[in-house]
């Protein structure tokens, strides 16, 4: 009776732990707008920073962490901002990713030919976004045999967001839009986690009820 009570806790703490796996590794669509301010109000040389370790994923790529996706749930806000006088849409992004916990948060290398850095996001009991962009302004750079650094408009943000919602990110001489929508994720792309990349993607734009 003891051996059956203790088969059933561990199959309880098995089945506990799958699920702590399948919600550590939820995906996301995630669209990114940058957009550059033409008649900034700050006007101040931005200080010097150093560059960081380069993102282990691209936009673009197709792997077990990140596929490409084409479908634009912010265009209209983008195109409201090229059609404003004020504003010049310098990027704007797509791609779906898996997200999970601050530990195995990896970046993803925002490039462009006016904008580049990197984007992370986590899981911790909510969802996290953690936001490092510079804005190429004439690329006034410092360079040495052991360091590399810019004199860059940067902007450096982390925050807690929700999923679904439009969150705007501020900055005197630009700024970027961000949204992360929930999709469905095969059974098989998290048990082939460590297997052959042979599942299927997920369905693009296909809401859950992740947060």
């Amino acid at each position: 009776m003891k051996s059956l009570s203790l088969f059933r806790c561990l199959c309880f703490v098995a089945l506990m732990g799958f699920g702590v796996t399948a919600q550590a590794q939820q995906w996301y669509h995630v669209e990114l707008v940058v957009f550059e301010l033409l008649n900034p109000s700050d006007n101040e040389q931005s200080p010097i920073f150093t560059l960081q370790d380069p993102a282990p994923l691209r936009v673009g790529m197709a792997n077990k962490a990140i596929q490409p996706a084409d479908n634009k749930n912010l265009g209209n806000i983008a195109q409201r901002l090229r059609n404003s006088a004020g504003y010049r849409v310098v990027t704007h992004q797509s791609w779906q990713q898996a997200v999970g916990n601050r530990n195995t948060a990896q970046a993803v290398a925002i490039e462009s030919d006016r904008v580049k850095g990197q984007v992370r996001f986590h899981i911790a009991t909510y969802l996290h976004a953690n936001l490092d962009l510079w804005l190429q302004d004439g690329m006034q750079s410092v360079e040495s045999d052991s360091f590399h650094t810019l004199h860059q408009p940067r902007l450096v943000e982390m925050r807690r967001i929700r999923s679904k919602q439009v969150h705007y990110f501020d900055h005197p001489r630009f700024g970027a839009i961000l949204q992360l929508i929930p999709v469905s994720t095969p059974d098989q792309v998290l048990s082939n986690m460590t297997g052959p990349e042979t599942y299927s993607l997920p369905a693009e734009g296909e809401a859950t009820t992740a947060e």
